[in-house]
């Protein structure tokens, strides 16, 4: 889900039944979202959220595993998953996560690539896939580029269950807010301070 405030693109994870787990069509729009924000000369930042009180639970394993194509449409999923990762670390437009509730696996991703990352204190960080006997291999580059070695490593082999305060303690986020009335002044805030900066 799109909307545009203060000359910013505020996009939406808007799956709350499953957490927003991600599935297909939402790794394709999160794709398109970015897309058409970076063709718009009035757009000045991007912001990304969860619905429901949760940012995302990752990957959406049931839909993953009722494709069709079986381990090759699950593997052009994670490479379509992981290309939107990367084009999200690079792009030009300043980008701010809002994060509330589940962060897990992919969306721990996108917290990792972000420019300014803003949590509730309701946020719970974690990396599911080490629980599953995978290694969080997609996100390890960004994991490595906001934490460093030591970090990334300590979370990945103990499942990343961490929350908001420690995620602050080891910057991976950079401000804490006791509930959601406090996360939106504090996204208005930061907004404000990008906006006042160049465009370019």
């Amino acid at each position: 889900q799109r909307r545009e405030r203060q000359r910013g693109l505020h996009v939406t994870l808007p799956r709350p039944d499953v957490r927003n787990a991600m599935n297909a069509q939402m790794v394709k729009d999160l794709a398109g979202a970015l897309a058409w924000a970076e063709g718009r000369a009035d757009v000045r930042a991007l912001v990304l959220r969860g619905a429901g009180g949760n940012f995302s639970a990752g990957a959406d394993l049931k839909d993953l595993g009722s494709a069709q194509g079986g381990a090759a449409a699950i593997a052009e999923w994670n490479a379509a998953f992981g290309r939107v990762c990367a084009a999200y670390a690079v792009t030009e437009l300043p980008l701010v996560v809002a994060l509330e509730g589940a962060v897990m696996g992919g969306g721990f991703g996108l917290a990792c690539v972000a420019d300014v990352v803003l949590a509730s204190s309701s946020a719970v960080f974690r990396l599911p896939e080490t629980s599953l006997g995978l290694i969080p291999a997609q996100i390890a580059p960004f994991l490595l580029a906001r934490l460093g070695y030591s970090e990334a490593k300590r979370l990945s082999v103990t499942g990343g269950k961490i929350d908001a305060r420690e995620a602050l303690s080891i910057r991976l986020v950079h401000e804490v807010h006791d509930d959601s009335a406090a996360l939106e002044v504090a996204l208005d805030s930061t907004l404000t301070k990008i906006l006042s900066c160049g465009p370019q």
